[in-house]
């Protein structure tokens, strides 16, 4: 089947389902028409998901015991 006739023969099954989605791919020996069993769009997703949020940046990028001590270390005289 040449791509012409794929695409043909795509828009065809198309026009007759309209639940489907027909293209035409290229194969071994040549081209072939392939059936999508949903519209995008109309899948519903599973399950739950929660949006990604950045993390707040700190004022001071050094670890928090850096920050606390100072780099004089701890107490003294």
């Amino acid at each position: 089947m040449t791509k012409d006739e794929a695409d043909r023969h795509a828009r065809a099954l198309g026009d007759e389902d309209p639940e489907h989605r027909y293209f035409a791919r290229e194969a071994d020996d040549g081209w072939e028409v392939v059936r999508i069993a949903a519209l995008p769009g109309q899948a519903r997703p599973t399950g739950t998901s929660t949006e990604a949020r950045p993390q707040p940046e700190a004022d001071d990028p050094r670890e928090s015991i850096i920050r606390q001590i100072g780099p004089f270390g701890a107490g003294g005289l």
